[in-house]
């Protein structure tokens, strides 16, 4: 389906969401834009990517975040959505599959208002607007983050799911490669911004901000997650500290019951009336100087924190 978004005495604007075969001709045809180009352009395993035709026209491969994407999902193509921009001397045509709300909320803007008043300005328009649909899910990694760490240094749960970080993980990671690789691609596009480097800036200024905001909240979770590790092996610790003093306590215990346990007839006391109180009264006695000296060194006290 095509749509005329916008029509100025110096520049146009039309849209194009899931093209069919005669849409196809229709843009070769009255945009003169190459059929090939187009067909190629809606395959969706493409990334951010910039190219200059031989006919001096403009065309720049843009992903936004796909809002209806589901919590699980990890790839690039269940994450975002692609958006080719034809750009010539004085129009700009839009490809997409799915409609996209905020490419009609920068065409009603337009239509409201004299600005942006050059083709450059509605570019940096619609580039604006598909960057800042990465708005949302940045905020919505950062609350990730902040119920992660909650989890670990509350000490609310001790064995955090592998599948929520590794859809955390996964998730950071593409958005990031994502604004990346669009970075790169304007920076190509540098001499298409010539004559108004400041919109160029504006816009790279704008996915450096988000990259960092990503790149700072991989990086703490990477130093959390190390926190969690070094705080499961505390515990491991404590408690192999625990079998140790118990071990440490009836370990003398045992020798003595083994040794008198052996089959000998001449064992020293084995016949004595007094041998059994004796030895208890030496079993106790061990018993309660073990205790006193681990409790002494603070190994209970370790134990139980």
């Amino acid at each position: 389906m095509i749509t005329e978004f916008l029509a100025r005495s110096n520049f146009t604007w039309t849209d194009v969401q899931e093209p069919e075969t005669e849409d196809f001709e229709r843009l070769s045809s009255d945009f003169s834009l190459p059929y090939l180009l187009v067909q190629d352009c809606l395959r969706p395993e493409h990334l951010p990517k910039y190219e200059e035709s031989e006919e001096g026209g403009h065309f720049l491969m843009m992903r936004s975040f796909d809002n209806d994407s589901h919590h699980h999902d990890t790839s690039v193509q269940e994450l975002t959505r692609k958006i080719a921009l034809f750009i010539n001397e004085n129009r700009l045509v839009t490809i997409h599959r799915v409609e996209l709300p905020f490419l009609v909320s920068v065409a009603d803007k337009t239509k409201k208002s004299d600005f942006p008043k050059t083709l450059h300005g509605l570019i940096h328009q619609v580039i604006i607007s598909i960057i800042r649909t990465y708005d949302v899910p940045v905020l919505r990694l950062q609350d990730l983050y902040d119920g992660f760490e909650h989890e670990i240094l509350a000490k609310k749960n001790e064995h955090l799911s592998t599948i929520r970080i590794y859809h955390f993980r996964r998730q950071t990671f593409v958005l990031k490669r994502i604004l990346k690789q669009t970075n790169d691609s304007l920076y190509r596009a540098k001499d298409f911004w010539s004559e108004h480097p400041s919109m160029l800036q504006d816009l790279r200024e704008n996915i450096d901000q988000l990259y960092f905001q990503l790149d700072e909240i991989s990086s703490n979770f990477e130093h959390l997650f190390e926190l969690h590790i070094a705080l499961n092996d505390q515990r491991a610790n404590s408690v192999m500290k625990i079998l140790t003093v118990f071990s440490s306590i009836l370990l003398p215990l045992n020798f003595i019951a083994s040794f008198y346990g052996m089959n000998f007839d001449y064992l020293p006391g084995l016949h004595s009336q007094s041998a059994l109180m004796i030895l208890t009264a030496v079993m106790v006695f061990i018993t309660i100087a073990a205790v006193w000296f681990f409790r002494r060194r603070g190994w209970f006290n370790t134990a139980r924190e």
